[in-house]
């Protein structure tokens, strides 16, 4: 081969190596060029995710993600990285990372074997769990003693699938977790099974007409929705929460959306990070609990 081609096929390879990891990453490639991180989150997955004064996201997992992107606008040496929030409801999230309406959901996506056939998880944020809002006079304390009694759930959430494992109940769908807690309130349903951070909050909400009863029937890692084809943003979103755990940003904001007055709410969850998520935020990676009923 004449020495000309040989240098040129060279400065090629070497040329090839300096381009940046993600160049052949479509979902990076997208943000870099549009200069747009486009976020999913639940209008009434409170504290996580909620719509607030002015219908603005808030709530832990988005301000989470905030910080999120500014350090991935770092990472891609943006100039400015804009944020567009798009509300997606808990039947739809799936199909709007894999169709690429959203680049990230920062709600209260349970990360499970099963989801993992469809799309990709960041880190685990939070550690939820299972259980059931009844009636302030209701004694049951299970799922075991609601004999066939109405247990409202919300459609592709694990709160079904947890149900769903009880014989005898009949299940009647909701479409989010305010309906499911006002269903209960209002005697429409006699027990609504979900996440267990969601149903204190909207027991709060409903001023003791409702309560939270019963241990964990699941341990449940809640964590950030990303592609599953995107591997090289999903390893930028893992290595950005990897730095917001270990330099304390992380459990900052746990503290202002768990042990404070929650924005717009008046009251505070009063809710210390458990063993699970505390050691998560001491020795962050990329391993993950797996999703069990209990």
């Amino acid at each position: 081969m004449h020495s000309f081609f040989k240098h040129w096929l060279a400065a090629g390879a070497i040329a090839a190596l300096a381009l940046p990891t993600w160049a052949a990453d479509a979902t990076l490639a997208k943000i870099q060029s549009s200069g747009q991180l486009t976020i999913g989150y639940r209008l009434d997955a409170a504290p996580l995710s909620y719509a607030g004064e002015g219908g603005k996201p808030v709530g832990y997992a988005v301000e989470l993600c905030q910080q999120l992107a500014a350090r991935i606008q770092s990472q891609l040496k943006l100039p400015a990285l804009q944020l567009h929030y798009v509300p997606v409801t808990i039947a739809e999230r799936f199909d709007r990372i894999a169709d690429g309406k959203i680049q990230l959901e920062c709600a209260d996506s349970t990360n499970t074997k099963a989801r993992r056939e469809r799309v990709a998880f960041g880190l685990t944020y939070y550690y939820a769990g299972a259980r059931m809002l009844v009636r302030a006079n209701d004694t049951r304390q299970q799922l075991a003693q609601m004999g066939q009694a109405r247990v409202a759930v919300i459609n592709g959430s694990t709160g079904q699938q947890v149900s769903e494992r009880q014989p005898g109940l009949t299940l009647v769908t909701v479409a989010s977790t305010e309906e499911g807690a006002k269903a209960v309130a209002q005697g429409r349903a006699d027990a609504f099974v979900s996440d267990d951070i969601s149903l204190i909050d909207q027991a709060r909400l409903l001023k003791g007409t409702v309560k939270v009863v019963g241990a964990r029937l699941s341990v449940e890692p809640l964590a950030p929705l990303v592609s599953k084809y995107a591997p090289d943003f999903q390893n930028l979103v893992n290595q950005a929460m990897k730095d917001l755990y270990r330099d304390g940003t992380a459990r900052q904001i746990y503290k202002k959306w768990f042990e404070q007055p929650l924005p717009g709410r008046g009251y505070s969850l009063d809710l210390p990070p458990d063993m699970l998520l505390n050691d998560t935020f001491r020795r962050p990676d990329g391993f993950v609990t797996d999703w069990t009923v209990l």
